[in-house]
C-alpha cells in the first residue's frame, strides 16, 4: 500500500480547512496505510496529530464519513485514560496532486510508538515496564469487554509511550491509538485484542535480560512468560482457565505478583508447594524441572502408546496431562533432574511448543505464489534441529564427552554441508556444534519470519528453503556421526498444535514433516481435540489413522477404563501432592474422601426413591469418595484438583482437616453438594464461551434432562434383572450426515470436550458410528449415574434437532411419567451393550 501515500514533505507548514489555525510542523511516522503528522496552534500553544490515509488504501471511498466518525465516536465514548481521543475525521483533496484522503485528527502525543521504542532502548525495558504495560492495556480490554467493543489492531505501531521529564515517579505512560482503523485497512491479523496484547507482551519479554533480574524480577518474568503468554492471553476456555478473557482477575494477578513472590520464597524451606492444590497445570510449573519431577505420575494412562514407535497424535480434554507428559518424556527434562543415565535414555525426546510457532505465523493462510509454502518449513525445520542438536549435546558431554568431541567437527560440516549454511573463512568455532546452533536461532528462524511479510507478494523471488528432507537427513547424520545414538530413535513432541491457533492452512503445510512416516524419527504431536487436527496436507494426500499415526484420546482412555488404573493414577497424583507440602494433616486421598466402592445400580435407585419422594439430590449423598473422583474423570485432571481443593475449603480449610480424626475427613455429604456445585459451575462456565457458549450450554442442559427422564422412568433389562437406564452417551441410529452448521456445532461440543467421542460404536444397523460420550464431570449436576452399559439412540434428524434446537429436542424426547413410555419407541430409540 506504500505506492500509494504521497511525499510527506508536501504537507509540512500547511493548514486543513477544519483546522485552520494547526499547522503541520513535522512527520512524526509513515506506516503502510499513511502518514502521521505533529500539528501545532501557536495561538493556543496546543498540539493535535494527524494521520493522512489515502483513499486508495480504505475500502470505502472519501464520501463515507459516517462510518470514520462511528468509530471515532465509539473510542472517544471511552473513559480508559489510555485512549487517545479524536477531535474529526474529514475527507481531504489535494488538488495540485489529484490526491484524495481521509483525515483523523488526534490527540498529540508526546513520545514514540512501542514498536520504535522497543528498537531505540530495548536495554532499558525491564520487568517492571513490561508490568505497567500489562497493567495499562488489561485495564482498557476491561473497558472494551464491558462495552462490547474492540480495538482490532492492536500492535505495537498502535501502542504509543509516553514519556516526560516531570513524571515525578518516572514510569512509562502508555496511550493506544487507531481504534477501529483496522475496518477501513482490513489488516487485522488476530481474532481478539487478547491474542493482539499477547503477541506485543512476546515481544517485550524479549527484549529483557533474563539474567541480569534479581529474585523478584525473574519470577514474575517466569509468571508473565508461562501464565499471562502462554495461557491466560491466549485461552478462550474460561473452563479450563478462569482467567481466560478475564481482565480484572488477570489485573488481580498481576498486582499479587511480589505477595506470590514472598510465598515462593519458603521453598528454601524444603518444599515446593504452599498447597497440594498449586500448580493445577502443567503451564504453570514454567521451567522448574524438580517442581514437575515431583507432581508427574508415571502412572498416566496410555503412557506405553506415547513411548512406542510410532507417530502419534495425542488428544484429550484441557488439564489432562499433555503438557505434563510430553515435557516430563524430553531429554532435556531428564538431563535437568539428573536421571538421564544413557541405559535409562532408550529414545532421545525433544519437547517443542507450539506458542513460538503461532507468533510467527498468526492466521496464516496459504500464499498464492508456490515459493513461498515452504516458508514455515523452514522456520519449524530450524528450531527443531538447533532444539535437538542443544539437548543432545548436553546430555552428550555429560555421559559420551570423548566421543562427542571426536565427532563433532565431522557432525557440524556435513550438517551445514546439508542446510547449505557457510560460516566465515576461517572463523574459529565456525565448526562446533554450538555456532551451528546459533546461525539456526538467530540467522534461519528470523530469516524465516521476515519472508512472512512476502510471502503474499509477487516480488522478491524466495529460495534456498529448508524442505521436510532435510529435517530427516539431519536427524540421520546425527545419529550416524555419533555412534552413541545409532540405537536411539528421536521422538519430536509437538505440544498444542490445535486449530484455530495453528491454522488448518498452516497444519496442511507442516503435515508434510509431521506426518513423514521413518523408521527411527517419530513425531507425537498433541492437540485439543480430534476436530482440531488436520489430517491432510498441501499436497492433497489425506492422512488415514493407523496407518500414517496412531490417535490417542486421554479422555476416552479414562471413559473406558474398566481396571482400576484410573483411580490408581488419580491417588498417585494426590498422594505426590500432599507429601510435597510440609506438616499436611492429610497424606493420602483415601483419608481424605474415604474407599467406599460405587454401585451404579443402587445409586440409581437410590436417585429414582430421592425423586418420587419429592426431595431429589438432597437426602443421600450420591457422590463422594476416591472412587466418585475417580469416575468423575475424563482425562480433565487439573478439574479434579480443583474440585477436591474445593472439598477441603467447603469444610474449612486445612485447619478443619488437622483437627479432625474421622475417616473420612471431610463427611460425604458436604463432598457431595461440593461436587455438585462444580458440575453446576462447569455449565455456566461452558454458557461464557465465545461465539457458540449458550448454545453448547443449552445442548447440555437438553441432552441431561432427557438422560435424567430416561433414568427415572424407563428400564434396561439385564441378565438378571431390570434395572434403571442409565445412559450418559449418545449413540447414533445410522451414519450421521449433519448439515453444515451442525457439524460445526458438533466440533466445538467435542473441541471443548464436552462431549467425547468414541469413534468404535456400532449402530443398530451394523456400520460402525461414533459414539458421543457425555464428560463425566457434569453427570452430578444432572443427577445421573457413571454406568457405561446404556446409550441413547438417536437418528440423525434428533442429533440434528439437539444441535440446533435443543429446546425443541428436550421437549420432544423428554419423559415426564412412565404413562408416556411407549413400547415402540423404547424399542426404537433405546438400546444397552
Amino acid at each position: 500500500m506504500r505506492r500509494h501515500l504521497p511525499p510527506p514533505d508536501h504537507f509540512l507548514g500547511k493548514t486543513m480547512s477544519r483546522f485552520p489555525d494547526y499547522e503541520i510542523k513535522e512527520l512524526i511516522a509513515s506506516g503502510n496505510n499513511g502518514h502521521l503528522f505533529h500539528a501545532y496552534n501557536r495561538r493556543t500553544e496546543s498540539s493535535l496529530a494527524f494521520k493522512v490515509v489515502p483513499v486508495e488504501n480504505l475500502p470505502r471511498d472519501s464520501s463515507d464519513q459516517e462510518a470514520y466518525l462511528a468509530e471515532a465516536k465509539k473510542a472517544n465514548g471511552l473513559e480508559n485514560q489510555a485512549v487517545v481521543r479524536y477531535h474529526d475525521v474529514f475527507s481531504h483533496t489535494e488538488q495540485k496532486l489529484g490526491f484524495q484522503c481521509v483525515i483523523f485528527v488526534c490527540d498529540y502525543v508526546k513520545g514514540i510508538d512501542l514498536s520504535t521504542y522497543m528498537k531505540r532502548h530495548s536495554s532499558s525495558i525491564d520487568v517492571v515496564f513490561v508490568e505497567q504495560f500489562l497493567r495499562t492495556m488489561l485495564g482498557l480490554l476491561y473497558e472494551l469487554q464491558q462495552r462490547r467493543y474492540s480495538h482490532g489492531d492492536l500492535h505495537a505501531r498502535n501502542i504509543l509511550v509516553a514519556e516526560s521529564e516531570f513524571d515525578i515517579d518516572g514510569r512509562s505512560r502508555f496511550r493506544v491509538t487507531d481504534f477501529g482503523v483496522h475496518y477501513f485497512s482490513g489488516r487485522a491479523r488476530h481474532q481478539s485484542d487478547y491474542l493482539f496484547l499477547a503477541e506485543v507482551l512476546r515481544e517485550l519479554l524479549l527484549c529483557i535480560d533474563y539474567q541480569s533480574c534479581d529474585g523478584r524480577d525473574r519470577y514474575a518474568y517466569t509468571v508473565l512468560r508461562d501464565d499471562f503468554l502462554h495461557r491466560h492471553l491466549f485461552e478462550t476456555d474460561p473452563s479450563a482457565d478462569s482467567l481466560a478473557r478475564n481482565p480484572r482477575s488477570m489485573v488481580a494477578k498481576l498486582n499479587s505478583i511480589s505477595d506470590l513472590y514472598l510465598d515462593q520464597t519458603r521453598v528454601s524451606e524444603g518444599y515446593r508447594l504452599v498447597t497440594p492444590f498449586d500448580y493445577p497445570n502443567c503451564e504453570q510449573i514454567g521451567n522448574s524441572h524438580l517442581l514437575l519431577q515431583s507432581l508427574y505420575s508415571d502412572r498416566l494412562l496410555g503412557l506405553s502408546k506415547i513411548q512406542a514407535r510410532l507417530n502419534l497424535v495425542l488428544t484429550g480434554p484441557r488439564g489432562c496431562g499433555k503438557t505434563t507428559v510430553f515435557r516430563a518424556l524430553s531429554l532435556e527434562y531428564l538431563t535437568s533432574i539428573r536421571r538421564d543415565n544413557p541405559q535409562d535414555v532408550p529414545y532421545i525426546g525433544v519437547y517443542y511448543r507450539c506458542d513460538d510457532l503461532y507468533f510467527a505465523f498468526p492466521r496464516y493462510k496459504r500464499p498464492d505464489r508456490d515459493d513461498a509454502l515452504d516458508v514455515p518449513m523452514h522456520y519449524l525445520v530450524a528450531t527443531l534441529v538447533a532444539t535437538m542438536l542443544e539437548q543432545i549435546a548436553a546430555w552428550s558431554q555429560r555421559h559420551f564427552r570423548d566421543d562427542f568431541t571426536y565427532s563433532e567437527r565431522s557432525l557440524t560440516l556435513e550438517l551445514r554441508k546439508l542446510f547449505e549454511l557457510r560460516t566465515t573463512p576461517l572463523h574459529p568455532s565456525g565448526d562446533t556444534l554450538a555456532s551451528l546452533i546459533r546461525t539456526f536461532k538467530d540467522r534461519e528462524r528470523k530469516r524465516a519470519v521476515g519472508m512472512r511479510r512476502a510471502m503474499h507478494a509477487g516480488h522478491p523471488p524466495i529460495s534456498g528453503l529448508f524442505e521436510p528432507s532435510h529435517m530427516i537427513r539431519a536427524c540421520e547424520i546425527v545419529r550416524s556421526r555419533l555412534v552413541f545414538l545409532r540405537d536411539r530413535p528421536i521422538y519430536f513432541f509437538i505440544d498444542d498444535y490445535s486449530e484455530p491457533k495453528i491454522t488448518g492452512d498452516l497444519q496442511a503445510n507442516l503435515n508434510r514433516l509431521l506426518m513423514c512416516r521413518s523408521a527411527d524419527v517419530f513425531f507425537k504431536i498433541s492437540t485439543e481435540s480430534p476436530v482440531s487436527f488436520s489430517r491432510h496436507d498441501i499436497d492433497g494426500k489425506k492422512y488415514v489413522e493407523t496407518r500414517e499415526f496412531d490417535l490417542l484420546n486421554l479422555g476416552l482412555q479414562h471413559l473406558t477404563d474398566d481396571s482400576h488404573k484410573r483411580r490408581e493414577f488419580i491417588e498417585d497424583l494426590f498422594d505426590r501432592r500432599f507429601r510435597e507440602v510440609k506438616d499436611y494433616p492429610v497424606r493420602n486421598l483415601s483419608d481424605l474422601l474415604g474407599n467406599d466402592p460405587r454401585n451404579e445400580n443402587a445409586t440409581a435407585r437410590a436417585l429414582i426413591a430421592d425423586s418420587e419422594s419429592g426431595a431429589p439430590g438432597k437426602e443421600r449423598p450420591y457422590f463422594a469418595g476416591c472412587g466418585t473422583v475417580a469416575a468423575m474423570c475424563s482425562g480433565d485432571i487439573h478439574y479434579i484438583i480443583r474440585l477436591v481443593s474445593r472439598m477441603v475449603e467447603d469444610y474449612g480449610g486445612v485447619s478443619e482437616l488437622a483437627n479432625s480424626t474421622s475417616v473420612p475427613r471431610i463427611p460425604f455429604r458436604i463432598q457431595s453438594a461440593s461436587i455438585r456445585s462444580a458440575a453446576g459451575e462447569f455449565v455456566d462456565s461452558i454458557r461464557t464461551l465465545p461465539e457458540r457458549g449458550p448454545r453448547l450450554a443449552s445442548i447440555i442442559t437438553a441432552f441431561g434432562n432427557v438422560a435424567r427422564s430416561y433414568l427415572l422412568y424407563r428400564t434396561s433389562k439385564n441378565q438378571t434383572a431390570d434395572t434403571p437406564h442409565q445412559a450418559s452417551r449418545i449413540e447414533p441410529y445410522d451414519e450421521l450426515h449433519l448439515s453444515t452448521e451442525a457439524r460445526e456445532v458438533l466440533h466445538e461440543l467435542l473441541r471443548y470436550s464436552v462431549f467425547i467421542e468414541d469413534p468404535r460404536g456400532k449402530s443398530r444397523r451394523g456400520k460402525v458410528v461414533p459414539r458421543y460420550y457425555l464428560r463425566r464431570y457434569l453427570i452430578p449436576h444432572f443427577l445421573l449415574t457413571f454406568s457405561r452399559r446404556d446409550s441413547i439412540q438417536l437418528r440423525g434428524d434428533q442429533i440434528e434437532d439437539l444441535l440446533l434446537y435443543p429446546a425443541r429436542f428436550e421437549k420432544s424426547m423428554r419423559i415426564k411419567s412412565r404413562e408416556e413410555i411407549d413400547e415402540d419407541q423404547k424399542e426404537l430409540y433405546f438400546d444397552h451393550d
